[in-house]
């Protein structure tokens, strides 16, 4: 049976089961109704693995993959005005070009082509395995196993020893970013059910069924409970992720700044993405959910309760509204990124040392600020919703300083701003990205958390080719700033469909929807 309480955002909620409550936490009938209350040592095990994964994209992508794959390319490339000549990649502004099969590569857009081969490559792979790993202890089982491959991926860096193997650089690029990507779905659909199964949520819970406390208090806890882990997650991933760098940058250092220097620390991410991932593996709780129906094609069953989720998409309107928003909202973001890089080289002319540099002050700053706006939301009681909408607005005040730089006076017109526009930025970013998935998670229905969280992977992968096309458009015969008109825009436009967004009825929905829509009752 199913209690019901009214929320504090509008809606009627249902409950959870209600099991007997004796005075304290009764574990059997948690563990009857699904629920099995998680030990410190367990959490630690989920908070791991954003400490072993994050410097990958913290090192790698942000950081050295794009400047080694350019590297090796020019390094085996022919100039643009004569193949018949090696690239000479001692002359200011070189423009060469690399032979991929029967097609001549751009040698600067070569990591542009691998990252968005692995991004597409990832849309399939999120799909194909999204609602099959909600079933049994498939969630753990993909998250370990694509773990593993990305950072063995990431260690053979250090094999490539030859230009003549720059070929051999995308693939591993390619291949370690879809691991990675797809590792995370499965990282991030373990919020709802940590937070569900959280001691301290489940106290409450208890409370509830005893009539101690109400349904509003049980939300308001446990979305206070999923942004701490949260939290703890993304600052944990970004001080792992500082630390690498600081180290990858030493080594680069040591060894003169060779192409090969910035391999090695790469392989370095890769072993230690590898290493702790194993810690993961022996803590980190299964939290199975059903079992999957006996002859079931394995490989069409997730692309075949995706088509019904998205058939019926009409009965979970405030999810996909917010996954919309969120579609925008990550374009604008990292178009900001893209730009601002772009404006580094560019305008200030900024070297590889202090474009690492910056590398190092936007995730340290991230790390700070993921607590800074985790202590307002506390201090002024918000919801996750509330927060996200002060940090998105906070966001969207880089592009609008850019953009006062056409008045000469200030705004990213002198040198000496960057380094504090980029602290500002970083104070947003891991915030940003961490109320936005407890957001999301809070929408989605209970048992498709790992199907829907593909969705939110595709979501956010995929908008990352509009923002840098768009704003290429605008900037190639125009001045550099006017492509902060798109971002601030992107940033802008979202916010009125994040405030439509009803998170009490999403949370209605959301639990009818995993009532009525189980693989029988939909001919799965």
């Amino acid at each position: 049976m199913l209690d019901k309480k009214d929320d504090q955002y509008g809606g009627t909620i249902p409950l959870e089961p209600v099991a007997p409550h004796n005075g304290d936490i009764d574990v059997k009938s948690l563990e009857q109704s699904g629920h099995k209350t998680l030990t410190k040592r367990e959490i630690q095990g989920w908070l791991a693995y954003s400490v072993a994964s994050e410097p990958y994209s913290v090192v790698c992508i942000s950081s050295l993959a794009p400047i080694v794959l350019e590297a090796l390319a020019s390094g085996y490339g022919r100039q643009t005005s004569n193949r018949d000549l090696a690239c000479n990649t001692d002359v200011k502004d070189y423009k060469c070009v690399v032979q991929v099969g029967s097609l001549w590569l751009d040698t600067a857009s070569f990591s542009l082509y691998c990252i968005s081969v692995s991004v597409f490559m990832q849309a399939f792979v999120f799909i194909s395995m999204g609602a099959l790993a909600d079933h049994g202890a498939r969630r753990k089982k993909f998250l370990l196993i694509f773990a593993f491959i990305g950072s063995i991926a990431t260690i053979l860096f250090a094999v490539v020893r030859t230009v003549r193997l720059f070929w051999l650089a995308g693939v591993l690029v390619i291949v370690s970013n879809v691991a990675y990507g797809a590792s995370l779905v499965m990282y991030y659909a373990f919020i709802p059910t940590l937070s569900r199964d959280h001691p301290e949520v489940v106290e409450i819970y208890n409370n509830v069924n005893s009539g101690l406390e109400n349904w509003t208090d049980y939300q308001a806890f446990k979305d206070k409970v999923s942004n701490t882990l949260s939290s703890h997650s993304m600052a944990a991933g970004y001080a792992s992720g500082v630390a690498l760098l600081i180290i990858a940058a030493g080594i680069a250092l040591a060894m003169d700044q060779t192409t090969y220097s910035m391999q090695l620390g790469m392989a370095l991410t890769g072993i230690w993405w590898f290493c702790v991932s194993f810690f993961t593996m022996k803590y980190l709780p299964a939290q199975p959910g059903e079992h999957l129906g006996e002859n079931v094609n394995l490989f069409l069953y997730s692309w075949r309760r995706l088509g019904k989720t998205l058939h019926q998409a009409s009965l979970l309107k405030e999810t996909f509204k917010y996954l919309l928003a969120w579609f925008i909202l990550s374009d604008g973001s990292s178009t900001i990124i893209s730009l601002a890089i772009f404006m580094g080289k560019k305008k200030f002319l900024l070297d590889n040392t202090q474009l690492m540099i910056g590398a190092i002050l936007v995730p340290l700053a991230a790390l700070f600020g993921t607590y800074m706006w985790l202590y307002i939301q506390r201090k002024l009681d918000l919801t996750s919703k509330q927060t996200l909408l002060a940090i998105s607005i906070a966001f969207a005040l880089v592009p609008v300083y850019a953009l006062i730089g056409f008045s000469g006076v200030f705004g990213l017109v002198y040198k000496a701003e960057i380094w504090p526009t980029m602290i500002y930025f970083g104070l947003m970013l891991g915030a940003f990205q961490s109320f936005s998935r407890v957001l999301y998670a809070s929408l989605i229905p209970r048992g498709k958390e790992s199907e829907f969280f593909s969705l939110y992977g595709i979501t956010d992968k995929s908008s990352s080719w509009l923002g840098p096309l768009i704003t290429g458009a605008i900037i190639a015969d125009n001045d550099t700033r006017w492509g902060f008109v798109f971002p601030l825009c992107m940033m802008a436009l979202p916010l009125a469909l994040v405030m439509w967004v009803d998170v009490g009825k999403g949370i209605a929905d959301a639990e009818r929807f995993s009532e009525e829509h189980t693989d029988a009752n939909d001919g799965l």
